[in-house]
């Protein structure tokens, strides 16, 4: 599909890219993960906007969205800005739909402020539990060599991203290498992914202190909770899903074969169809 017009809002003091589209139904935010943005969401965002108002933002140092060198990059920072962002486009409440990064913020704002958010969709989210993440993440989280080996150039961006799909002949192109590296050479680009990396991944995996966390809240989040995995995941298993099936209160966790990090991507047409499922059933319960 060709993807919305692009949109810029001031969050606070950050120009912020946005999409939207659609009129009718309940808000949806798309949060994309790390060293992505709204272009992750243009194989969903037009199915999605059939039943409701969809957002799909750049997060604060991502995409076209501005990058200061005096910002914090971290999840709390990003978290806030996500729902500072629903206040600038006069959104109260949103469904939440997250991937990796973004399916870890979707979390950190319903522990901050519930009442803004009416459901989670998490699509293999980042930082459930310490280890294993992918080593070319927890390798860039060293000083200096995180400088060097994250430097965008074509050949490093192919290889990364064809981690991420179960089948990478048929979705990482010329055209999504090109325009993932155009984004990364933007000026401040390569220290907010840095700064945002580091601030929750070290050497080891996912920064210990905060997967103990979030943990220790999941029981108390109410909100209504979709999960889905894909269970060639390379970047983080599908077996850190088993912490949110057992801790999370109103919860239901999908696992899909033949797919990786990215089933919104990847298998876009099933990930449409279950998310509006999802979310035409909480609407129902929330007016009853």
């Amino acid at each position: 599909m060709t993807p919305p017009p692009d949109q810029f809002v001031q969050v606070g003091r950050i120009r912020t890219r946005f999409w939207q589209m659609g009129t009718q139904g309940s808000a949806v935010l798309l949060l994309h993960g790390i060293a992505c943005s709204v272009l992750e969401w243009q194989r969903n965002i037009e199915a999605l906007a059939a039943h409701h108002r969809v957002f799909a933002v750049d997060l604060l140092g991502s995409g076209l969205t501005d990058k200061p060198a005096d910002e914090t990059y971290n999840i709390p920072r990003l978290a806030r800005f996500a729902l500072d962002f629903l206040t600038s486009v006069g959104v109260e409440h949103a469904h939440l739909a997250g991937n990796s990064l973004g399916g870890r913020l979707a979390l950190e704002c319903a522990r901050e402020a519930p009442e803004r958010v009416r459901s989670m969709l998490l699509v293999d989210p980042a930082g459930m539990a310490e280890r294993p993440t992918l080593l070319e993440f927890r390798l860039a989280s060293v000083p200096l060599l995180g400088e060097l080996a994250t430097l965008p150039n074509l050949r490093g961006t192919r290889m990364l991203w064809r981690k991420a799909f179960a089948d990478p002949d048929a979705f990482v192109t010329d055209e999504l290498v090109a325009s993932k590296c155009r984004l990364a050479r933007l000026p401040g680009a390569q220290a907010a992914f840095l700064k945002t990396l580091r601030s929750f991944v070290n050497l080891r995996g996912f920064d210990a202190p905060q997967v103990q966390a979030l943990q220790a809240a999941l029981p108390d989040l109410l909100v209504p909770t979709f999960v889905v995995w894909g269970r060639d995941d390379r970047f983080v298993p599908a077996a850190h899903a088993d912490v949110l099936r057992e801790h999370l209160p109103d919860v239901s966790v999908q696992v899909w074969d033949r797919c990786g990090h990215a089933p919104m991507v990847e298998c876009a047409e099933r990930f449409n169809a279950e998310a509006l499922a999802f979310w035409r059933g909480v609407d129902a319960r929330a007016a009853t």
